[in-house]
């Protein structure tokens, strides 16, 4: 990766501080941006001086457009910001879910758009992070299934149309972050993996050296595809996240 920049969004913690870090280790220049300036920092102090931390919101759409323009060209965007709530389908409001789908699908399209010209001039790389199995259904995550089987078909149709750059659509399973800890309690998230065939959650390096590998070419032969890096747990009916 040395000589290839990246920007990672949502940096400043989980799996997009383990991504930058890696990137980091192999030599990539690396622009991390996220909503919180002291978990950037801290990811720049792990990071070194390839990693440069910027303060952004992926949904301020003008703020970042601007930025990543500013970037010009890139070899590897990584869309890692997003976020949801646990609630039944019936539990959440428009508000709610209109905001999960603004961070988790309409955001990261505005900011796609934002970066072709920079991963065209490159020939890059897009690695879109998502759920496993969006498709099957999420209960408890409704609204948060509906945007990320959104990225995988978004994640498709650039594919299609944008020549010369390749798009992965990563979908980890049950990655056991500070973050998912806040979400749900820990039997559930234990329920979780024991229903994957595997049994096992996937760690913050196996997703972050996925990443790297898509991100360094190794391959190329492949784009708009979506990868389950989940366990097999796309292959199980899952378990409820409200039961």
């Amino acid at each position: 990766m040395r000589g290839r920049t990246a920007l990672v969004t949502g940096a400043g913690t989980g799996i997009g501080r383990a991504v930058a870090l890696r990137l980091v280790e192999l030599g990539a220049d690396v622009v991390g941006v996220g909503r919180r300036p002291e978990r950037l920092a801290e990811t720049a102090r792990l990071a070194g001086e390839r990693f440069e931390a910027t303060p952004l919101d992926v949904r301020d759409r003008a703020a970042a457009a601007a930025f990543v323009a500013g970037l010009g060209r890139l070899d590897l965007l990584v869309n890692n910001a997003g976020g949801q709530f646990v609630a039944p389908a019936a539990g959440i409001s428009r508000r709610g879910f209109d905001a999960v789908a603004d961070l988790n699908l309409t955001a990261l399209a505005a900011l796609l758009q934002a970066a072709r010209a920079g991963l065209t001039t490159a020939g890059g790389r897009v690695v879109n992070l998502s759920l496993s199995a969006p498709d099957r259904g999420i209960a408890g995550l409704a609204h948060s299934a509906a945007a990320r089987a959104g990225i995988a078909a978004l994640t498709r149709s650039l594919a299609r149309e944008w020549p010369g750059v390749r798009l992965f659509c990563l979908a980890p399973g049950t990655v056991l972050t500070a973050g998912v800890g806040d979400e749900l309690p820990p039997e559930v998230l234990a329920r979780i993996v024991a229903t994957t065939p595997l049994g096992r959650d996937t760690s913050l390096a196996e997703v972050a050296e996925w990443v790297a590998a898509l991100g360094s070419g190794v391959a190329d032969a492949v784009s708009g595809a979506l990868i389950e890096l989940d366990g097999g747990s796309g292959l199980v009916s899952a378990a409820s996240l409200t039961g």
